[in-house]
């Protein structure tokens, strides 16, 4: 799991959904305002980004990728939604980023929390703002990055408050396909022969569905093992392989995930189609894709959503960056290895072509 950040705020009452609030001078032409807003049993701690002149009657909501992502999105010491929300907010255009639950200021339980209730959450947001007599917003734009633009496009969906999606890196194929498509991408550097390699992608497939479906588990569990014992043996250097370590290293890996599979926070979003989602989208959209984007790839998913928006008749635009990775840096391989390495900065003309397709300038 991600690191948790702690979040300091200057608690004001001031509204029945709010319970508090700071404001921070972002520039001259903006300021940010930290906002908690209650949705069910939970509060959803977030920052509303504001321009002293809005170009733009919507809000921008941004929604993270997988894993337990702060308001920023921080990954790997690069606050992505932090940069856009600023960027964004220089052109007169309004946002709003928000902690996952059990993540800065939001509640709940992360791990545990399934699809459904991110869906909720995101719901509350746009509600919250659609009633507040302070910060009053009736129409949004929804943001997505990877894992979050399968959220976008399900709440989207039909909803007459949404008049636009962005979709960052995000799935069209369920993300089971993107998992297991990840599980090869490991082995790219290696020789192990090809039926290991898809024996592997078969014992992960068939641990996520037995898991899903309850059935099985202990079978699927012992083949998952046994698979890995097999890789583990054939990738040893040494003439006399340590059985034993082998045998508890293959143990050890199947424990992690089936735990891993079992996870409501993973498990919920594996067999949705985000696809499905996107043929009943009636707004404008935009999609971003990097040229080096090996978690959620060109190949896999940009012919899947464009389809899906021809289904569907609605206006779409695609802008490709070709040496941007998942995070939309410059990149030489868009490996996961190289994210920590590279400038804390967005590649050329990426916030730009944002801003500049809400202000319809392009």
């Amino acid at each position: 799991m991600k690191k948790l950040i702690t979040i300091v705020i200057i608690f004001l009452l001031w509204h029945q959904n709010t319970i508090a609030q700071k404001i921070d001078s972002n520039d001259q032409n903006s300021r940010e305002i930290d906002l908690i807003i209650q949705a069910d049993d939970v509060k959803i701690g977030g920052t509303l980004s504001i321009p002293t002149k809005l170009n733009a009657s919507s809000l921008v909501i941004m929604s993270s990728g997988s894993g337990d992502q702060d308001r920023d999105e921080t990954l790997e010491g690069f606050k992505i939604f932090k940069v856009i929300a600023h960027h964004l907010a220089s052109k007169g255009i309004a946002s709003f980023r928000y902690d996952d639950r059990g993540v800065g200021v939001s509640t709940g339980d992360f791990v545990n929390s399934t699809f459904e209730d991110h869906s909720r959450d995101l719901e509350h947001i746009m509600a919250y703002f659609k009633s507040s007599a302070a910060h009053p917003f009736y129409d949004f734009i929804l943001f997505g990055h990877s894992q979050g633009g399968i959220l976008a496009g399900k709440v989207a969906a039909g909803n007459m408050s949404v008049k636009k999606v962005i979709l960052m890196g995000a799935p069209a194929v369920p993300l089971i396909e993107v998992v297991t498509y990840q599980v090869r991408q490991d082995y790219e550097h290696t020789d192990l022969p090809k039926y290991l390699i898809e024996a592997d992608v078969s014992a992960h497939n068939k641990l996520m569905r037995a898991i899903e479906d309850d059935k099985n588990i202990d079978e699927v569990y012992h083949l998952f093992k046994q698979t890995t014992e097999n890789i583990l043996s054939k990738m040893s250097s040494s003439h006399d392989v340590d059985s034993l370590k082998i045998k508890q290293q293959a143990i050890a890996k199947a424990d992690e995930f089936k735990i891993i599979y079992g996870l409501p926070s993973l498990t919920s979003f594996l067999y949705q189609d985000p696809s499905k989602d996107y043929e009943q989208l009636k707004v404008p959209v935009l999609g971003l894709f990097g040229g080096l984007d090996f978690q959620v790839p060109i190949f896999q998913n940009k012919d899947r959503m464009e389809n899906a928006f021809l289904k569907s008749g609605t206006d779409y635009h695609f802008i490709t960056f070709d040496k941007a990775n998942h995070f939309f840096q410059k990149a030489t391989t868009g490996s996961r290895d190289e994210y920590a390495t590279l400038d804390r900065k967005f590649v050329d003309g990426f916030l730009d072509g944002i801003s500049n397709w809400i202000l319809g300038k392009s």
